[in-house]
């Protein structure tokens, strides 16, 4: 656990969402589950799916839109961090092509952090000694996904749920006490293949597989298992993370968390006693992000004006691997 308290100021965002948008109505349609438990699973009511949208330029888009809502002009960024869980492609990765579809300088450095849903947390955490100590005087962190081209109707756990979409914030140094309070990360590798597409790397390559509708190129997740071991491990991690930072819930005006499912909110909600008013839950309309889903439920949570400067913020998920991640930052 890191409660060295790191300067960081999050100073725009900007945001992406395909314009095609799937309800809960036609998404049952090839799934053997209706509406209903749709709804009563994950929440979704609607999503986005990209269509001719990279995840290049889904990025692109939502950085453009964060750089127009800022003061820092391009001259003043050092790294453009890519932080997601779906490529474009595998070499270069998303952090280049960003950087080759935005038409960005040369100075600034691409970057890619994989965390799956945590990617973003990481991110944030990865950045921030480098901005507290001036080596990096600005970054851009982007989380673009693009996880409906490997959804597979015969696990609706994850087709139903999954959607598209990109967010983006330039962060740079503290004006006040604005910085991570702590942060916290624990990988339980029992869980490591609980949500995985197995194909498509080295292990599994295409030259491989002879089928290319194999379904070991598309998601799949026990959306069970994720669900025992992380609801038996969760309470446990964040009692002893407040208990390391010396703070307590009440101290955090909001609770930003992944938006795994509705289901799962609802429960971690309940197991750690989060008001509701407290809670920001943004599911209904996008679905699950994977790692742009923190962020984006942020950037949503900033324009709607649910905290103020100077106030903390929690940020709060799970990611593949099994990973449990939390951050605490005065925003």
């Amino acid at each position: 656990m890191n409660d060295r308290k790191q300067g960081l100021r999050l100073i725009a965002s900007g945001s992406y969402l395909p314009s095609r948008v799937v309800s809960a109505q036609e998404a049952q349609e090839g799934m053997e589950v209706d509406e209903r438990w749709i709804l009563k699973k994950t929440g979704v009511q609607t999503r986005h799916f990209a269509g001719d949208e990279t995840i290049a330029s889904m990025a692109a888009t939502a950085v453009r839109e964060a750089l127009e809502q800022s003061s820092v002009g391009l001259e003043e960024i050092d790294l453009l961090i890519a932080a997601g869980g779906t490529p474009d492609q595998p070499v270069p990765h998303n952090a280049s092509l960003i950087h080759a579809e935005l038409g960005f300088p040369s100075h600034i450095m691409p970057l890619d952090v994989g965390a799956t849903c945590l990617s973003f947390v990481a991110a944030l955490q990865l950045v921030a000694p480098g901005i507290a100590s001036g080596s990096v005087r600005h970054a851009l962190i982007v989380s673009s996904e693009k996880p409906s081209v490997g959804l597979n109707d015969r696990w609706p756990e994850s087709a139903a749920l999954l959607g598209d979409g990109a967010v983006a914030f330039v962060v740079g140094p503290a004006e006040g006490e604005e910085g991570i309070l702590f942060s916290r990360f624990e990988t339980h590798s029992e869980g490591v293949h609980l949500a995985e597409i197995p194909a498509g790397g080295t292990r599994l390559h295409p030259k491989f597989i002879e089928d290319p509708q194999d379904e070991r190129y598309l998601f799949k997740m026990d959306g069970k298992g994720i669900y025992r071991l992380a609801s038996q491990l969760l309470p446990d991690f964040m009692v002893s993370t407040f208990q390391q930072a010396q703070m307590t819930l009440d101290q955090f005006a909001l609770v930003v968390p992944h938006q795994a499912s509705m289901l799962a909110l609802r429960i971690i909600r309940d197991k750690l006693g989060i008001p509701r008013d407290r809670f920001f839950i943004n599911i209904e309309s996008v679905g699950n992000l994977v790692a742009a889903s923190i962020p984006m439920a942020l950037h949503e949570a900033i324009g709607e004006k649910r905290f103020d400067r100077g106030d903390r913020i929690l940020l709060l998920g799970t990611g593949a691997g099994l990973t449990l991640g939390t951050m605490g930052l005065i925003y």
